[in-house]
């Protein structure tokens, strides 16, 4: 190991899944998360942090590339980073190359799940995997049967998901905290820092250890002890359970996760009881408290072990959460509860203890922070590097190196954020358009922090300065430029004709689908044959060929009122009867070589296609 190796710091980096600042250190008076307090008592707290998209697998590829997910295409819960980003080289790696650094992960670090399997090649040691969707107690699985979370997050029955059992969202069993992941993470990773000790000591060699925490992502299962923290009736309920006035559809939601969760409405306008509503929010409380207590068991074994002063401490959330602000539950949206996170830094010798700054901050600066922090190169790629170095606020809190943050959300339109210490304006614009008509929003949180009423036809002139920040970045990647919705097919109440060619198929996944949750079709490969969904209200009907399908091949498929069909090169393959035709225009628009957005057919999203599509045609009848 090199002299200056053995002089750099260590880096031990703590991600959080759908924590949300609900933290004493943030000033939320109802949270009992004494040990992340103390962790920010360490070090500097970034007040206003944002997340770069609010979705678990793109936010943490802007984590660990430094790039907007608006930069590499990466949007999707399944995007493959070295499908899409070949050569990227991850924080992690670039430690490893630059610094010498022994790099180790543990927990929900990348994501997997979803059709993904991660990053194995970002890290040294084989990652130590755990679970992210779990349960102790029987009754919440129906008798330990496999749910549907459970399924997304083990790449198991992928194409089965909806004939799976919801799970409960939450449970409270008298366990010990290594019933649960989280705390089998601790302890793991405890017994890693004693490893890394003795690695330096022998050779000098710095370490770089990235820790993953599950909760407080749903289901809320904690072990008694912390829900026993609080009283359900003292908690915050949520203040405007409205979508914000005159706010662009595009830019709302309803459902989504939730529903895949008993017993939370399946009926995506449904509404939630007060009961349950208390129930959820007390879960989230109790999992951050059950998450802070293994935090605070990695933050007292460093202390333990001699490491604190000479290791870099980092706390962050991989993106915020919905408690039912706005009627909306989870996150996957554009608003602030989604996206706005904590962020920690303690780097010995460089932050002040106790110190708070409030320039915006952004996921893809960690990167840069980190590396020059470090003493290392300022990472260039070869993905975009979007990050800035917060090196000279970690120094002084009230210098600044940007006055805003970028995020953004893909839906049937791309919509870009910026966040500015008062407003943000929202720009949604149809895929791959750039001079298409944009719908705004803008929101001032000086004077409507939950976000009541978008002003943006009130302030043009606010709307044309943000614009002008807005336009200063790149367009964004159109990953397999899916056609928007206003260009699709118009397929509603009519029966269909879907035709093509297929050249090259090594594998599964989606050949043309245009719809979502709620209504749509999609034709794709299943384990090797062909099949064609078609959901209507939110309920798939699949037909699959019998026999697999060659890797060359021609196909259609039709839908009347009355049949499902399919034929593989001019012969019948499969035939149903069908649930009738499609009855409204989906908004997803159609995309072919992957399903871009919300899933049409019962599948993971995006779920691309392992071959080459030559041709598509749609013919919507009369």
């Amino acid at each position: 190991m090199s002299t200056r190796a053995a002089e750099r710091p260590n880096v031990l980096l703590i991600l959080v899944d759908d924590l949300k600042p609900t933290l004493g250190c943030y000033g939320d008076v109802h949270a009992k998360s004494p040990n992340i307090d103390a962790l920010a008592t360490r070090g500097m707290r970034f007040d206003l942090a944002f997340c770069n998209q609010a979705v678990c697998a793109p936010s943490r590829f802007t984590l660990m590339l430094g790039s907007h997910s608006t930069s590499t295409g990466l949007y999707g819960l399944g995007s493959q980073l070295r499908q899409i980003v070949p050569d990227a080289v991850t924080m992690p790696q670039h430690f490893a190359r630059h610094g010498g650094y022994y790099t180790e992960s543990l927990g929900k670090v990348f994501h997997i799940g979803h059709g993904n399997y991660g990053d194995p090649d970002s890290f040294i040691a084989p990652h130590f995997r755990e679970k992210v969707i779990e349960y102790v107690d029987p009754a919440s699985t129906d008798g330990g049967k496999l749910t549907r979370e459970e399924a997304y997050f083990t790449n198991q029955k992928l194409g089965q998901i909806r004939s799976l059992p919801r799970g409960a969202a939450f449970e409270s069993p008298d366990v010990d905290d290594t019933a649960y992941a989280d705390g089998r993470v601790a302890l793991e990773t405890i017994r890693r820092l004693r490893q890394a000790k003795k690695r330096r000591e022998q050779d000098g060699t710095p370490f770089f250890i990235a820790a993953g925490f599950a909760r407080p992502h749903l289901p809320f299962s904690a072990p008694k002890k912390y829900w026993d923290m609080y009283d359900p009736a003292t908690l915050p309920m949520p203040q405007h359970e409205d979508l914000p006035e005159d706010a662009p559809a595009v830019a709302g939601k309803r459902g989504g996760e939730i529903t895949n969760y008993k017993p939370c409405p399946t009926d995506r306008n449904a509404e939630f009881s007060d009961e349950l509503k208390r129930q959820l929010i007390h879960g989230y409380y109790a999992s951050t408290s059950f998450v802070d207590a293994q935090i605070g068991k990695l933050i007292g074994e460093l202390d333990r072990l001699g490491l604190a002063d000479s290791t870099i401490i980092v706390l962050w959330g991989d993106h915020g959460f919905h408690l039912g602000d706005l009627g909306i539950w989870t996150k996957h949206t554009n608003y602030e509860q989604a996206n706005r996170i904590p962020i920690l830094i303690a780097a010995p010798g460089v932050t002040m203890p106790g110190s708070s700054t409030r320039q915006p901050a952004e996921s893809v600066d960690l990167f840069p922070t980190l590396a020059e922090l470090a003493g290392l190169p300022a990472p260039d790629g070869p993905q975009p590097v979007d990050g800035v170095s917060l090196v000279p606020v970690l120094k002084d809190p009230a210098a600044r190196v940007r006055d805003h943050a970028y995020h953004a959300y893909p839906k049937q339109k791309i919509g870009r954020a910026i966040r500015t210490e008062r407003y943000r304006l929202v720009e949604w614009r149809p895929w791959g358009d750039a001079d298409a008509p944009a719908e705004y929003e803008l929101y001032d949180y000086e004077s409507d922090p939950l976000e009541t009423r978008n002003l943006a036809a009130d302030r043009p002139e606010v709307v044309a300065s943000l614009r002008n920040i807005l336009a200063q970045y790149p367009q964004p990647v159109d990953r397999n430029a899916p056609t928007t919705a206003a260009t699709s097919p118009k397929i509603a109440n009519r029966p269909l004709t879907i035709a093509g060619s297929v050249r090259k198929a090594s594998g599964d996944g989606v050949i043309v689908a245009q719809g979502g949750r709620q209504h749509g079709y999609a034709v794709h490969l299943l384990d090797g044959r062909l099949a064609f969904d078609v959901r209507v209200r939110g309920k798939v009907t699949r037909i699959v060929a019998s026999e697999d399908t060659p890797n060359r091949f021609d196909f259609e498929a039709t839908l009347t009122s009355d049949r499902m069909t399919l034929s593989v090169n001019g012969k019948s393959v499969a035939d149903s009867a069908s649930p009738g035709l499609i009855p409204v225009q989906p908004q997803d628009g159609m995309n072919i070589g992957r399903d871009e957005l919300s899933a049409a057919g019962d599948y993971p999203a995006p779920n691309p296609f392992a071959g080459k599509v030559v041709q598509v045609k749609v013919t919507p009848g009369m």
